[in-house]
This record gives C-alpha cells, structure tokens and sequence, in this order.
C-alpha cells in the first residue's frame, strides 16, 4: 500500500499552490488537487513530477510502501 509521508495539499498551500492556481496554470487538474486533499495516492506519474518540481522533492520524499497482508496474499499465487 502506498501512503503519503507529508500532507502534499497542506505543503503545496504553504509553497503558494492552492486550487486557484491549479486551475489557473493547469500544472496539476482539480481532480489531482481533490485527490490529494483526501489523502488518495491514485494520481499520475506526471502529477508527481509536478509536485516533485513545484516542492523541490524526490518521490521518495513524498510516498512510501507499507506492505500489509492483502499485498503479501496477492503475492502468493506469483
């Protein structure tokens, strides 16, 4: 399971990057936006880029694996 380490909406708030200026640049959609208010890690490997550039982070610096057992038991069968 993929989880955020940092809230991302909070930090791209505090580095001047709120809906308004998503939706006025176009870096990152709404949706994107939303998605990551909500904590949901489903965005695109080009939105990351983005926040990645906008943040000045690696994506290691942002996301981490947390293996729990419905991954383990999705690997049995591998």
């Amino acid at each position: 399971m993929l989880r955020y380490k940092i809230n991302v909406f909070d930090a791209l708030e505090r580095a001047g990057f709120n809906l308004y200026k998503a939706k006025k640049t176009g870096l990152l959609s709404q949706n994107t936006m939303y998605k990551l208010k909500n904590e949901d890690t489903a965005i695109t490997l080009g939105a990351l880029n983005t926040i990645c550039n906008i943040l000045d982070l690696q994506p290691k610096d942002i996301l981490e694996f947390i293996q729990t057992e419905e991954d383990k038991k999705s690997l049995e069968n591998f």
